[in-house]
């Protein structure tokens, strides 16, 4: 198999753009009679999403792009299995509370745990995956089950096809009944918006900001329309494949705690700051007041530098995928700065083979 730096910059080269086209590639065939109409129907006024990892980040798109389309319906995401502590108690309870269970593999521990707390909603569940063993327990307790169908989906990380399964999502979701509008020609249009929205101005940056992130503590800030779509998909990047330790914070709250430890740091610090047309005077006038704090020439500055980044497409999605291509582009730099090899450290920590190099080896060789 080739190492993932290769793939990635295959991915990055060949498919990355070519992955919004492709939102057919799913099956809800799975999905019980009963609900599908409740979906049609418009009975669903409130969705939560669960999941790990990858899994979970579409999510938490999906609920952004929401927002920013004004739609009525609610959403929640959570990234564990003891749901109780991070969702109201009337959410999950609530009849018109739709919760999906995502895991691409379908042997993600905490989305199986999920399902079997969950169990007198089974009803009103619907599972996001590709099989593995929470697409048998769907079949098993006869709860509905949307498949993840990619034709050419890199086993081993998931993350790369982020932008394919926002645009699955966004015709899953028209067809079943919860988009009221066909955003499905913009999210196809992306696939040639990317050509001339990333830059090569924007790509100079990535590989910029990649040189002065060699060694460094990665920080990145955004507004809370950000902090939870983007920087945590970013940092996913960063860790998994750059495998580089990144930080994400709300812009204001490290303003109010966190620049304390770049008063004069022994460690580089690269801090990328993200931000957009929507941010009001305040923000803006603090952004530049903190730009200049950290690049003034004194000494104390030594070890910092600072990248903005300013998202100014035309809308929502055209600004987030550009992101995500400059954040994917500064990963490929910073990983091929190192090279370093992968010790499967998720799959052995998460307990979940099925992402394991040697898994993937062996099912390849046979």
């Amino acid at each position: 198999m080739r190492s993932r730096l290769d793939r990635y910059q295959q991915f990055l080269e060949q498919e990355y753009h070519a992955g919004f086209t492709k939102s057919e590639e799913y099956d809800v065939s799975g999905i019980s009679p009963d609900l599908l109409k409740r979906l049609t129907d418009g009975h669903f006024t409130r969705i939560v999403f669960s999941g790990m990892g990858c899994s979970a980040i579409v999510s938490d798109v999906i609920r952004v792009f929401f927002d920013s389309i004004r739609s009525d319906l609610e959403m929640y995401v959570f990234n564990d299995y003891e749901f109780e502590y991070l969702v109201p108690r009337a959410v999950i309870e609530d009849e018109r509370t739709l919760v999906i269970l995502s895991s691409y593999s379908g042997y993600s521990n905490e989305p199986i745990r999920a399902f079997h707390a969950l169990r007198p909603l089974h009803d009103r569940v619907l599972l996001l995956t590709s099989g593995g063993r929470l697409g048998e327990l769907g079949e098993e307790h006869g709860v509905s089950i949307a498949r993840w169908t990619l034709s050419k989906p890199d086993r081993e990380y998931p993350l790369f096809h982020v932008g394919q399964y926002f645009s699955i999502l966004v015709d899953m979701f028209l067809r079943l009944g919860l988009l009221d509008e066909d955003h499905g020609p913009a999210v196809r249009a992306l696939a040639e918006n990317l050509r001339t929205d990333f830059t090569p101005e924007l790509r100079a940056l990535a590989a910029d900001a990649a040189a002065r992130s060699e060694n460094a503590n990665v920080i990145m800030l955004g507004s809370p329309k950000w902090h939870e779509s983007l920087l945590k998909l970013a940092k996913m990047h960063f860790n998994e494949i750059a495998m580089v330790p990144a930080t994400r914070n709300f812009f204001h709250e490290f303003c109010h705690s966190e620049v304390a430890t770049l008063t004069d740091p022994e460690r580089r610090h690269s801090v990328l700051v993200f931000s957009d047309p929507e941010e009001d005077d305040y923000t803006r006038a603090k952004r530049r007041n903190l730009v200049s704090l950290l690049t003034a020439p004194i000494p104390q500055n030594a070890n910092v530098t600072v990248t903005q980044i300013e998202l100014d497409q035309p809308t929502f999605i055209r600004q987030y995928f550009t992101a995500l291509e400059f954040v994917q582009y500064l990963t490929l730099d910073l990983g091929r700065a190192r090279e370093t090899k992968s010790r499967n450290l998720i799959s052995e920590a998460a307990g979940n083979p099925w992402y394991h190099g040697s898994t993937i080896a062996a099912e390849n060789s046979g």
